[in-house]
């Protein structure tokens, strides 16, 4: 499994344990929570209530849900991309929300993202807001 996604994975139970709420749908991206390099993607839920896909399956969010998540949380994305340095080269995903400034850099962009809303979601994480 590749490094990024076994991080987004991380991420993603961070992402449910900080109070990501799931609301399944057809298409969605899950993983299997008891064998996590079983990624999928939602297509027939099997006759499962989305509570029994919660506790089955751990979401996935895409670049494009996530920026809906922030959206719901008064949070505007005001920078998201690559940034290069003499030092570093990372993605880079800067939000401005109610609490203050999030700026979080990664390997990906969907990583990036994962984190600034991780650190949205927790609130008054100390270091998380410039």
């Amino acid at each position: 499994m590749r490094s990024g996604l076994l991080a987004f994975l991380n991420i993603a139970e961070d992402l449910e344990l900080a109070g990501l709420s799931w609301q399944p749908e057809i298409g969605d991206e899950i993983s299997n929570k008891q064998h996590k390099e079983l990624i999928s993607v939602l297509v027939d839920p099997e006759g499962m209530s989305p509570c029994q896909l919660r506790s089955t399956y751990l979401w996935l969010p895409t670049v494009e849900q996530m920026i809906l998540q922030f959206e719901a949380r008064q949070a505007i994305l005001f920078h998201a991309g690559l940034e290069l340095s003499e030092a570093s080269i990372a993605y880079k995903t800067v939000i401005q929300s109610p609490l203050g400034s999030i700026e979080r850099k990664a390997e990906t962009l969907r990583l990036a993202m994962g984190k600034a809303l991780r650190d949205l979601l927790l609130g008054d994480e100390g270091n998380s807001y410039h």
